[in-house]
């Protein structure tokens, strides 16, 4: 591992354009193009690469190249490097083709990454009045990045869409106070225990729905069409997520070894499940006297109970390919508070 001594300081670069608008019943409309690019990112690097000029360039299983960087021969640093990787009286002709073949790996740091970002981005709020308030997010956006290498040999970093890009995220909350009570609509002229009875009540709700990750299948053998691969909703199961018959190579003898990879790491129709997810609570105040106060708190987190799968399995190799075995997320969480102000 080697350190830079000259480090490079990353930047990002943020830009926005906005338009708000009060629309009737004190709603604020806020519409706004938001995009940023990050420059000079820092990216993890192996020196010591097999050059790319001797990795096959067959789109399938190349067992003539495999054996070739596979074969062995006496080892010229036996017997030099005592408890290494390289201890032993052979050493392979892919070893041996290395910038540096007296190591098994150098990783250093560039800084040659970047990564850019554009959305639209939609809000409405409407401030606290006549008991109410809510606010809405929706956010439609794509995020790519440059920030790893497909091959050791590359002098460019790829250009994919990033782990962390979710194209459609909505996120909704409010609170509502019912209109019964003291100061209320209804039930104002209320006495005694029917008046603390229906008095300080609430509801409040967040919801948030959210696209899944972008997928990748590794260094895969693919004969079809990509669009063949994502499945409608209505057919996606936790046994099928996507179409494992769309074109992949599945048998673990043919997968590709030793190859000039050209595969995307991610691909962005490919996506695993995302996030939909109601959290609800009742609230209950009760004044006791002037300056103390009771509340009772009754709260559903993911209320719904709405299972939320992590990514599939993405080998093409695997018996469990393109199946689902965990979730990402708890069941339903109903939990109970009291709690005393003044």
């Amino acid at each position: 591992s080697v350190f830079n001594p000259k480090p490079i300081t990353p930047y990002n670069q943020r830009w926005q354009f906005s338009i708000q608008r009060e629309l009737p019943t004190r709603v604020l409309l806020d519409l706004a193009y938001v995009g940023n690019r990050g420059t000079n990112l820092e990216i993890a690097r192996n020196l010591d690469p097999v050059p790319n000029q001797w990795l096959s360039r067959s789109p399938v299983r190349d067992q003539a190249t495999i054996d070739f960087m596979t074969s062995l021969f006496p080892s010229p640093f036996y017997p030099l490097l005592p408890g290494t990787g390289l201890a032993g009286t052979t050493v392979s002709r892919a070893q041996l083709l290395m910038p540096y073949p007296h190591f098994t790996g150098i990783s250093d740091y560039t800084y040659i990454g970047f990564a850019w970002y554009h959305s639209l981005q939609i809000k409405a709020e409407r401030r606290f009045a006549a008991g109410y308030t809510f606010q809405s997010t929706y956010t439609w956006s794509k995020f790519m990045q440059a920030t790893s290498f497909l091959n050791g040999g590359d002098t460019y970093p790829e250009r994919v869409i990033s782990d962390q890009d979710f194209p459609h995220r909505f996120s909704l909350s409010w609170i509502y106070e019912f209109p019964f009570g003291r100061g209320k609509r209804f039930g104002a002229s209320s006495h005694g225990v029917a008046r603390q009875l229906i008095s300080g009540w609430q509801v409040q709700g967040i919801y948030t729905g959210q696209s899944g990750q972008a997928l990748g299948f590794g260094n895969a053998i693919f004969f079809g069409n990509l669009k063949d691969i994502p499945l409608p909703k209505s057919q996606r199961t936790v046994d099928r997520w996507f179409n494992v018959d769309a074109g992949f190579e599945r048998s673990s003898a043919k997968q590709l070894a030793w190859n000039l990879r050209k595969f995307s790491s991610r691909f962005n129709g490919v996506r695993g499940d995302g996030i939909n997810q109601w959290n609800l609570s009742v609230i209950k105040n009760t004044a006791i006297r002037e300056g103390v106060n009771l509340q009772f708190r009754a709260e559903g987190i993911n209320a719904l109970n709405h299972v939320q799968f992590q990514n599939p399995n993405t080998n093409p190799a695997s018996a469990a390919f393109g199946t689902v075995t965990d979730e990402k997320s708890s069941g339903r969480a109903i939990q109970l508070g009291l709690k005393l102000l003044w």
